[in-house]
């Protein structure tokens, strides 16, 4: 089989992974240029048939309203990594990861050619996979990677009641993937005590609104929003997704009502803070809460990637032992809601992932997802 169909088929399960308002950050480049591959890496990382891909990060669809909102997108592209490089596996190759912060001490060629090779596809470099065809695809791993990607959903409605056992929880932690892919930083904590989930909620309720209030951050929100179901879109979410099946009229209504103009004069009558009671709620109604957190110290891009592909690792088995997780992220966007809620979980530690998560019947809901050829992009061979 011609590599750039193993290409698409790993593409196609890796942009399942989860982003940030669903923007789907993340821009690959397969890396044909004999020259150009070369000065990234030495030359015995390239056996006969190895290929190599850049991973980068998409300038145009880079979210910037929040400065934390960087750390989101590389957690974001390591999710997708993650996916990408199980994906791979599946299919025969051998994968080894070069994370471009360390290649000046690795390949010193590589600095001069990086830039160019960044600007030439508008993209912010963050890995070089190399993989090597090594055995006969797995088709049965592969099948099973791609039912488990495209059933996985964020689950915004309440759990099924009652907590995971001991068990579930050890089986929700396992590692599967290379410790060279996930990285050994990203700690993960799961809270099941009462007080504990109470006092969150409480921290939710009294945080969520800066989601809605602050109006950068909302305008940026505001234009993932899809109004129309009728309408293909490819990023973002249909409101009827996030806030259940309404009439026409109603998803009218609620376009102008969540315009962010609208929105600041909302504030004075508090609708902002009645919506984060509403999240608050489903908080406090959780079972078990999902910490995931980082040394303060320790929050460079190849860790950051690291921990999003151990996040997928641990989402995967949450998908296969019939959990969902809801990511908030608001209670990390601002720096002062994610400060009362590490004092909450007592370290100093920085926590750069916190969901609830549980049992569900039902996965309802499309997945918006860019075409294959939005994603891959060739620097093509040197004639």
């Amino acid at each position: 089989m011609e590599f750039q169909e193993n290409l698409r088929q790993a593409v196609d399960i890796a942009r399942q992974a989860p982003s940030s308002h669903n923007c789907q950050p993340w821009k690959l480049v397969h890396i044909e240029d004999r020259r150009m591959r070369a000065q990234l890496l030495p030359a015995h990382a390239w056996p006969e048939h190895a290929q190599l891909l850049l991973l980068g990060i998409d300038r145009k669809r880079t979210l910037r309203a929040l400065p934390s909102l960087t750390l989101e997108m590389q957690l974001s592209c390591g999710m997708f990594l993650g996916l990408l490089s199980a994906a791979f596996d599946a299919l025969g190759f051998h994968c080894t990861w070069h994370w471009l912060d360390r290649l000046d001490t690795q390949a010193p060629a590589a600095m001069p050619c990086l830039p160019s090779l960044e600007q030439g596809h508008g993209c912010r470099g963050l890995v070089l996979l190399a993989l090597q065809p090594q055995r006969v695809p797995d088709a049965t791993a592969l099948a099973g990677l791609q039912d488990s990607v495209r059933q996985r959903r964020t689950h915004r409605a309440p759990f099924a009641e009652g907590s995971c056992t001991d068990m579930v929880l050890a089986q929700l932690l396992e590692r599967h993937w290379p410790q060279q892919l996930t990285g050994d930083q990203l700690h993960l904590r799961v809270e099941r005590s009462p007080a504990f989930i109470a006092r969150a909620a409480g921290l939710v309720r009294q945080f969520a609104a800066l989601d809605f209030s602050s109006y950068r951050a909302w305008k940026e929100t505001y234009r993932y929003l899809r109004f129309d179901p009728r309408k293909p879109a490819e990023d973002g979410f249909y409101l009827h997704s996030l806030m259940g099946p309404m009439s026409p009229l109603r998803t009218r209504i609620m376009q102008c009502v969540l315009a962010p103009e609208v929105m600041q004069v909302l504030r004075i009558v508090r609708v902002p803070h009645h919506m984060a009671a509403q999240l608050a709620a489903l908080v406090e109604d959780s079972a078990q809460l999902l910490l995931c957190s980082l040394p303060p110290d320790e929050l460079a891009s190849t860790v950051m990637v690291q921990a999003g592909a151990r996040l997928m690792e641990v989402w995967l088995n949450a998908q296969r032992l019939g959990l969902a997780l809801h990511p908030l992220s608001v209670m990390l966007q601002h720096d002062r809601a994610r400060g009362q809620l590490q004092r909450l979980a007592g370290g100093d530690r920085r926590i750069v992932f916190f969901a609830r998560f549980g049992a569900i019947g039902q996965r309802d809901g499309e997945c918006l997802r860019r075409p294959l050829a939005a994603i891959i992009e060739t620097h093509g061979e040197t004639v």
